[in-house]
């Protein structure tokens, strides 16, 4: 029974999970800009070619007539674009409503996105700040136990040799008073 365990994907790649509407939206939204570029290249094309006619039928023009007649094909072929135009506008118009509202989303939820994103660092910066006050009184508190520790063997050690120093000092008399006194106080406090 070989089963090999879940391969995760290098760092900075996503999985994508893509479902039958992302990607005909997906395709919508290339369809729209595939023919946007198209009418912008033949566009492009028509307005080249036509300004350099242009230019010749000017330059070769001596008369104002003839002047007027370039001006009057000008018209015509501009009429005739604006119609082109148009007829291809309300031909894709319903694709191209949906394409501007799929943008519309995309762009909203983008939005949305990037304010969460900022909120998310914000609260981790105020968190990294926090941890870091913590961490100082932490180390604050982790000191004074030390001192505290210090301060305690020190006590003990002194205390250690001043009950010496008495107990060498006193007599055996002495002694045995100092007990009888310590076991009637214990006596009387309890």
């Amino acid at each position: 029974m070989n089963i090999t365990p879940p391969i995760k994907p290098p760092r900075g790649i996503k999985p994508t999970k893509e479902t039958a509407s992302k990607s005909y939206n997906y395709r919508k939204l290339l369809l729209f800009k595939l023919y946007q570029n198209k009418v912008s290249c033949v566009l492009h094309n028509l307005q080249s070619g036509l300004l350099i006619s242009v230019i010749r039928a000017l330059s070769a023009s001596e008369t104002n007539e003839q002047r007027e007649i370039e001006k009057a094909k000008l018209e015509k072929e501009y009429k005739r674009s604006d119609q082109r135009l148009e007829e291809l506008v309300s031909s894709h118009d319903q694709d191209l409503m949906e394409v501007m509202q799929i943008f519309s989303e995309l762009s909203e939820k983008v939005t949305s996105a990037r304010e969460k994103i900022h909120a998310v660092k914000e609260n981790l910066n105020a968190c990294k700040q926090l941890l870091r006050c913590k961490r100082e009184e932490l180390l604050n508190l982790w000191l004074e136990g030390i001192e505290h520790k210090q301060v305690l063997h020190l006590l003990k050690d002194v205390t250690s040799d001043s009950y010496g120093r008495m107990i060498t000092g006193l007599t055996e008399p002495e002694l045995l008073s100092s007990n009888i006194s310590h076991d009637t106080l214990t006596d009387q406090q309890s």
